[in-house]
C-alpha cells in the first residue's frame, strides 16, 4: 500500500486479507471512587463531625478479539480495545494497519468487511495523527519564547545590574514579543495539523477504496 509522507515523516500502511475464523467480545469495567466534604470541629467536648460524601462512577470498554485465516493459509490473532465491530465467522475482511517508517510497531487502523460491503475506522485521521506524532505540540515554542524574553531584557534594559532585572519597560517589551511569537506558532501549528489531518483522511479513504474493489 502507498506510504503517507508529511514533512519528512513517512507512514507505512500494510494490510492483511483473510477469512474470519472466530470472533468474540468481552467488556472491561473500570470503577473510580472520589470523596468530598466531611470534616468539622470538636471543642470542649462538643461540636460535630460531618461524614464525607462518596461518589463512584464506572465506565465500560468493549474489547474485541478475532482470528482470521490469511490468503497464504496462516492464522492471525487480532485484538482491538474499545472497538465494537460486527464480524462473524466465514466473512472475508481486510485489516489495514499503520506505523512510522522507523518503528517496528503500529496500529490497526481500518477494517474492511468484503462480505458485508462495509468498513470501519478503528482510528480516525485525527487520532492517527496523534499516535503517529505527525503534527503534535512539542513545547519547543515555549523554550524559544523564554530565550526571546531573556535576550530582549538583556539588550534593552539599563546597563546597571539591578536595571537589567527590574526594568519594567524591558520586561513588557520582552513578554509582548514572546507572546506574539507564541501566538504565531500556535496558529501555524493549528493550520498544519488541520492540513495533515485532512490529507491523512483522504489517504485513508483511498486505501479503503483500494481494498473495497472486491466488496
Amino acid at each position: 500500500m502507498e506510504d503517507f509522507i508529511h514533512r519528512g515523516k513517512t507512514v507505512k500502511f500494510w494490510h492483511v486479507t483473510g477469512e474470519v475464523l472466530a470472533s468474540q467480545k468481552f467488556n472491561e469495567t473500570h470503577v473510580s471512587v472520589s470523596s468530598s466534604g466531611g470534616g468539622g470541629y470538636i471543642a470542649s467536648g462538643s461540636g460535630y463531625v460531618g461524614a464525607p460524601h462518596v461518589q463512584s462512577s464506572s465506565s465500560t470498554i468493549t474489547n474485541h478479539e478475532f482470528w482470521i485465516k490469511t490468503e497464504d493459509g496462516r492464522e492471525k490473532d487480532v485484538k482491538l480495545k474499545g472497538v465494537d465491530i460486527p464480524l462473524r465467522a466465514g466473512q472475508k475482511i481486510t485489516l489495514i494497519s499503520a506505523r512510522r517508517k522507523e518503528s517496528d510497531s503500529g496500529w490497526h487502523s481500518i477494517v474492511v468487511n468484503h462480505s458485508a460491503g462495509k468498513h470501519w475506522y478503528i482510528f480516525s485521521a485525527k487520532e492517527l495523527n496523534k499516535v503517529l506524532r505527525l503534527e503534535v505540540p512539542t513545547g519547543k515554542s515555549l523554550l524559544i519564547a523564554a530565550a526571546i524574553i531573556f535576550t530582549v531584557v538583556y539588550f534593552t534594559a539599563p546597563d546597571s545590574y539591578e536595571g537589567k532585572i527590574w526594568s519594567e519597560g524591558s520586561w513588557a517589551l520582552a513578554i509582548g514579543t514572546a507572546g506574539i511569537f507564541v501566538i504565531y506558532r500556535v496558529v501555524m501549528k493549528a493550520i498544519r495539523t488541520s492540513r495533515v489531518v485532512k490529507r491523512l483522511g483522504e489517504h485513508m479513504k483511498g486505501l479503503v477504496g483500494l481494498a473495497c474493489k472486491n466488496c
